[in-house]
């Protein structure tokens, strides 16, 4: 859990580092660590963390 928390710090300090996955949304980034993946949206003050979910899901339920 540490790991995520680092990655999404570093996020928020360079919010368009993740790829964006405009499947999801028009601006929404992914973040990877692990198995996780960090859904997110680039902010001006940083990030939005939309979701944290287990990578091996299918990327259609991802957000259910």
């Amino acid at each position: 859990m540490l790991r995520i928390l680092d990655k999404a710090e570093l996020a928020a300090e360079h919010p368009h580092m993740g790829p964006l996955r405009p499947d999801l949304s028009p601006t929404a980034r992914i973040l990877i660590e692990g198995r996780y993946i960090v859904i997110y949206e680039p902010m001006s003050y940083g990030i939005f963390v939309v979701a944290v979910v287990y990578g091996p899901r299918d990327v259609e339920n991802w957000l259910d």
